[in-house]
């Protein structure tokens, strides 16, 4: 093709003049390096501007060592191949971090506090867990990016929950869900012995189960929820006069607790079995702090109070009338 030829072939480009067929051929010339030697002619095209390229005479020509101009055609090209891959790279990234991101929120980590311990942990949103003795509790590697979910799977535990008003924390126990924002609160699941109980201390909460026929409910600070079998009830409880929330030694208190939410907290504390009718326990209730004392001690002296007995069989404990 005669250099006239490609100069008006690349005007008409640029001024979007040619159609299918004639673009097909331009850029099979561009890819085949035809405007190579005529881009310091057309260059100036760009800019709308002429210019004059000097030609030395036949005498005065000196034969050089060639010189590869690097076309502006095939430079686009190549620039448009890089930001593809480029593209292809930054997708593949984030794929790549999705799946992980996916990865972490399913892989979960048990924990297990040993008897007369207890276990303080700090959650990758920087909220913070505070475990008693026998609770057994799971979170995962990493939270998704809307919401929050652990699972106390048994025991006790305090939790002051970092704010983040796109991620609402929930923790999971037996039967009932406790969903805050930002906030500190207790939850008790004892489910071998169907009592769960939640406790607020800062914030709001609202509590969710599994129990069809469920309508959820929030609790204010100083307000409780206390599950036993099937019954809920929502009530209040002192804050300055209760219990704190947990005892950095691992002690076990009790004050004026029922004496069925007693014996399933110390069976979680010393992860035994203790076997006994809550209904021949009704309106029983204890007080008293116990630290590593054995089981059997503790069971005297919360039993002896009522009158009660017990006997060892070989999981732990039944309670005699």
């Amino acid at each position: 093709m005669k250099s006239s030829e490609k100069k008006n072939l690349y005007r008409r480009f640029l001024e979007k003049e040619l159609n299918a067929a004639e673009l097909d051929e331009f850029f099979l010339l561009v890819e085949n390096g035809e405007f190579d030697l005529d881009y310091l002619t057309m260059m100036p095209m760009v800019e709308g501007q002429s210019m004059e390229i000097p030609v030395a005479a036949e005498e005065d020509r000196v034969i050089a060592s060639p010189v590869k101009i690097r076309p502006v055609f095939k430079l686009f090209i190549r620039i448009g191949v890089a930001a593809s891959l480029i593209l292809i790279s930054a997708l593949t990234y984030l794929a790549h971090r999705k799946a992980e991101n996916l990865k972490q929120q399913t892989s979960f980590t048990t924990v297990i506090v040993p008897v007369g311990s207890v276990k303080i942990i700090t959650l990758t949103d920087h909220s913070v867990v505070t475990l008693n003795s026998g609770s057994v509790f799971k979170y995962p590697a990493a939270f998704a990016s809307d919401n929050r979910k652990v699972f106390l799977i048994k025991g006790k535990g305090f939790f002051e929950i970092a704010k983040d008003k796109h991620r609402p924390f929930t923790v999971y126990s037996a039967k009932l869900s406790t969903t805050a924002l930002g906030t500190s609160f207790t939850v008790e699941n004892y489910k071998n012995y169907q009592l769960e109980k939640i406790r607020l201390y800062t914030g709001k909460v609202e509590i969710g189960s599994q129990q069809k026929g469920f309508t959820a409910l929030r609790l204010t600070p100083g307000q409780q929820y206390s599950r036993v079998g099937d019954a809920g009830e929502k009530s209040v409880f002192d804050q300055a006069g209760q219990l704190k929330p947990f005892t950095e030694d691992g002690t076990l208190e009790f004050d004026n607790t029922s004496l069925t939410t007693a014996l399933a907290q110390v069976a979680s504390y010393y992860n035994i079995t203790l076997q006994f009718e809550k209904q021949d326990l009704k309106g029983f209730a204890i007080s008293g702090k116990f630290r590593n004392e054995p089981v059997k001690d503790v069971l005297k002296t919360l039993l002896f109070t009522h009158h009660l007995k017990f006997k060892k069989i070989p999981e732990g404990y039944v309670i005699m009338n």
